[in-house]
């Protein structure tokens, strides 16, 4: 997805009396959403990012500091510097949404709001596998920085990357964090001493890329001899017998396991009885309005805590959802800014989402793939890529770079 761009044009709109905008969460698509309801209303309509985070961080940049490429300050920025100048930003936690009374309860004390975007992301749950809590991780800061110390320890054995619970954020980084694992050893002359085996309960990578993007993995997994297992349910994990046991009655031995975490809708939004029988909130496709939301225009949810099913599908009987990505919680937060500014101003919304977003995937040796997808094609997604480059790489470089540039 195209980032906002860094001109501030003059506000458009004409509110009358003081409103407000509510955003909870300010990763990707909070960001987006204030900084463009910022651009496009005057100081009258008051715009509030709450987030216990003083720092937004991208996430894509996990890999890098688990392998020891970067630290958590290089793929990190302070909140406040990102926003607009005018969005009031609330270090503090939300705890309760009050959607009738349009309150959100925080550590902070209550906000009012008139309109609400919930853009919280999804809570990461190593303790929802039995046994899954002692595994190693690079899906949060802490978890990267720990495997960073742990991989430089590690002489030799089997690694084990799991896959448990679907859907989960950013698709690729599994497979890329495996291709990038397979280089870092072979570069410290411990690659004939490691054996990689990625085992997922999904039944093709990235499935919303379609056949084509899952046989490339596929192919690039296969010439490094890196296993990879598909459609493994995991019934628990024996940590005294390091062994992972699978649904079917298989297990898989390991000497050091990395997982992602089970992903869930913050306990917030389930609550407030937001959740669809998906366990995340639905949305409508195109305006991001919560459908479970009583008051029409007023509440919206974007990025990863977002349940978005897709029109189109590869195979009849196969159902697919937008994946979860901090390009496609941007261009919503893009398209939710631009409704609320124009309910608020009295005009007619006309910004709907249109289903697109990129994503890279590096392939070790300095070198990465861009894919861009358009979801809501018929009949099924379209995701296409280029040969891997170095360009490439630097072009992702460079994507990082201006979502970590300041805007104050």
């Amino acid at each position: 997805m195209a980032q906002t761009s860094g001109a501030t044009p003059a506000p458009t709109g004409t509110v009358h009396g003081t409103t407000q905008t509510v955003i909870l969460g300010g990763g990707f698509g909070g960001l987006a959403a204030a900084n463009t309801l910022r651009r496009a209303l005057p100081r009258a309509h008051a715009v509030t990012v709450i987030d216990p985070s003083r720092r937004f961080l991208v996430g894509a940049g996990k890999t890098w500091v688990m392998l020891g490429e970067r630290k958590f300050e290089e793929i990190s920025a302070d909140r406040a510097r990102l926003l607009e100048p005018g969005v009031a930003l609330l270090s503090a936690e939300a705890t309760a949404i009050d959607l009738a009374g349009r309150t959100v309860q925080t550590t902070a004390g209550p906000v009012r709001w008139d309109y609400l975007v919930i853009a919280m992301g999804a809570a990461l749950r190593l303790d929802a596998v039995p046994g899954l809590d002692g595994a190693h991780t690079f899906y949060t800061v802490e978890g990267a920085e720990q495997l960073r110390t742990v991989l430089a320890g590690f002489a030799g054995g089997e690694i084990a990357l799991l896959i448990p619970k679907a859907p989960f954020k950013c698709p690729p980084a599994p497979y890329e964090a495996a291709l990038l694992l397979h280089e870092y050893f072979a570069k410290r002359g411990r690659g004939g001493a490691v054996k990689l085996n990625l085992y997922t309960v999904e039944g093709t990578p990235m499935a919303t890329a379609g056949p084509e993007m899952g046989q490339y993995i596929r192919g690039e997994l296969a010439s490094r001899g890196i296993g990879f297992f598909t459609q493994k349910a995991v019934a628990r994990v024996d940590q005294a017998g390091r062994k992972i046991e699978f649904a079917d009655g298989s297990n898989a031995a390991y000497d050091l396991l990395i997982a992602v975490p089970p992903h869930e809708a913050p306990a917030i939004v389930k609550a407030a009885n937001l959740l669809g029988p998906s366990g995340w909130i639905a949305v409508d496709p195109r305006t991001l309005e919560i459908k479970a939301a009583p008051a029409e225009g007023r509440v919206y949810a974007i990025g990863d805590i977002t349940s978005v099913p897709l029109p189109g599908r590869f195979k009849p009987e196969v159902p697919l959802s937008l994946p979860k990505a901090g390009v496609m919680a941007a261009a919503q937060g893009e398209v939710v800014g631009q409704r609320i500014a124009s309910l608020a101003s009295g005009q007619t919304p006309t910004a709907a989402f249109a289903g697109e977003g990129f994503c890279y995937l590096e392939l070790g040796g300095a070198c990465a793939v861009k894919a861009n997808g358009a979801f809501f094609s018929l009949p099924h997604p379209v995701m296409s890529k280029q040969p891997p480059s170095r360009e490439q790489l630097a072009d992702k470089l460079a994507w990082v770079a201006r979502s970590l540039a300041p805007r104050r």
